[in-house]
């Protein structure tokens, strides 16, 4: 299904962008020769090209498919190192006026196409696993924290196709913490005979649970064994674009490319903010007089709400938002902490009793969350970061939890998007600390992007 869906995106490419540079697909490339080249014919042609290139870049792996930058950008690359090869073929060939308008219309195009066909794939395919279907039955070898994370993350997700049936631990006994309710298959030793008889497809061994003896004895078990088998690096921190593997005299070496929030990254982030931030203020001003209106005019109080929080390195500032509670809500806090139903040093309650009519509107789609565009222009937030908390919400930080205001604060961030307010203190803060080691522009792009369907269909926020 995906070859032919990048089949069906770069034909239609090829031709629409032949439609549309001459009119008709049927256009010749040249007419000055006996047998002249139509654009249909080099649509094909290239589109097969293409393909194949992707292929070999790996791109047509399931495993490899996902819906974000990343994705898009390999796509990109495998496409442009397509039109490389198609530009020396055209020398070599000797091929006659092949319009380099098309030519690059056509690989924009081609990408736009690739990348939507497949995140309707994509979709899909999540629809099919939240079912039931088309997902392979999977064993995770070892019982420790890295293979109950593994557990975790592959129940929570329909993206990956991967149904955890069970796991295995090195004597066959029941870990003492639970598996989300999965059976113990039986002890490390019998995972080939496991595998046969729980009709196994995929196995992902949990590589801090074992020494390096009993990992090289079980990949030399499941050598012939008709699984696919996945080992974890347990550097769940890490994004994978930053993991590269290198043999050294033999030897295969993980390689982690080093990012930071160098001075010069710092800049970069900081000129990103001020232009999209200063974009939106602009674009955005008859939206927020209107907002201005409708809060003033719908209960008492001032249009803003100006709150204490802590930003990078612990210092305070207000942060700005559209008032949506009512006047003196900060002192009912203390009456109403019994109802709180949030972990850690969060607060929250789903119906807030303090909240206004226009304000459980604007907090459901975040409108209220509109003026810290203020706070970004000043410098005290970014457009994409880990959330300030409020410093009473500080008192019970403790070394790990301060790291993620290594930063500035931001507007939306990770785990905003990744399950907003159903997410523990804990997960949001290991998401903050995923993005503070992974951060580029183009993932912030990606998180913006994101944000977009987490506020237009809103799940988990209040």
């Amino acid at each position: 299904m995906l070859v032919g869906i990048d089949a069906f995106a770069l034909v239609i490419s090829g031709l629409v962008v032949a439609w549309v540079r001459f009119g008709t697909p049927d256009s010749a490339v040249a007419i000055d020769v006996d047998f002249p080249l139509r654009y249909w014919q080099v649509a094909l042609g290239v589109s097969l090209l293409w393909l194949i290139v992707l292929w070999v870049e790996g791109l047509h792996s399931l495993e490899r498919l996902a819906w974000d930058l990343v994705q898009v950008s390999r796509v990109a690359r495998g496409l442009a190192l397509g039109l490389l090869v198609v530009i020396l073929l055209t020398f070599a060939l000797k091929l006659p006026g092949l319009s380099r308008a098309w030519l690059t219309l056509t690989w924009l195009t081609s990408i736009v196409l690739v990348s939507l066909g497949r995140w309707m794939l994509q979709h899909w395919l999540a629809r099919q696993h939240r079912r039931g279907a088309m997902a392979h039955r999977t064993l995770v070898i070892g019982d420790n924290a890295e293979a109950r994370r593994i557990v975790d993350v592959l129940s929570a997700s329909d993206l990956h196709g991967l149904q955890p049936i069970g796991y295995v631990t090195h004597d066959g006994s029941a870990a003492t913490e639970g598996f989300s309710g999965l059976p113990v298959l039986g002890p490390a030793a019998q995972v080939r005979s496991i595998i046969e008889s729980a009709d196994v497809e995929a196995v992902i061994i949990a590589s801090s649970a074992f020494e390096h003896d009993e990992i090289a004895r079980m990949i030399a078990d499941l050598r012939c064994a008709p699984v696919r088998t996945h080992i974890s690096s347990g550097l769940f921190e890490v994004l994978t674009s930053r993991v590269m593997v290198h043999e050294i005299a033999g030897v295969p070496l993980i390689t982690i490319t080093t990012i930071g929030f160098t001075p010069a990254r710092r800049a970069l982030k900081r000129v990103f903010d001020i232009v999209v931030a200063g974009s939106i203020v602009l674009l955005g001003l008859p939206v927020w007089l209107l907002i201005a209106v409708l809060v003033k005019s719908t209960s008492k109080g001032p249009v803003f709400y100006v709150q204490p929080r802590v930003g990078i390195d612990g210092r305070l500032f207000g942060m700005f938002k559209f008032r949506s509670m009512i006047e003196g809500a900060d002192a009912m806090l203390e009456e109403l902490a019994d109802q709180n139903e949030a972990e850690g040093p969060l607060f929250k309650i789903k119906d807030d009793p303090r909240i206004t009519p226009i304000g459980r509107v604007m907090r459901k789609h975040s409108i209220d969350e509109f003026p810290q565009l203020i706070n970004v222009l000043r410098g005290e937030m970014s457009l994409v970061g880990p959330r300030p908390p409020l410093p009473c919400e500080t008192e019970e930080y403790d070394a790990y939890h301060w790291r993620r205001l290594e930063v500035p604060p931001g507007m939306t961030g990770l785990w905003q998007v990744s399950g907003r307010s159903e997410l523990s203190f804990e997960e949001m803060v290991r998401l903050d600390l995923f993005y503070i080691e992974n951060w580029s522009v183009g993932f912030d792009i990606s998180l913006m992007l994101r944000t977009i369907p987490a506020v237009l269909m809103p799940h988990g926020a209040y």
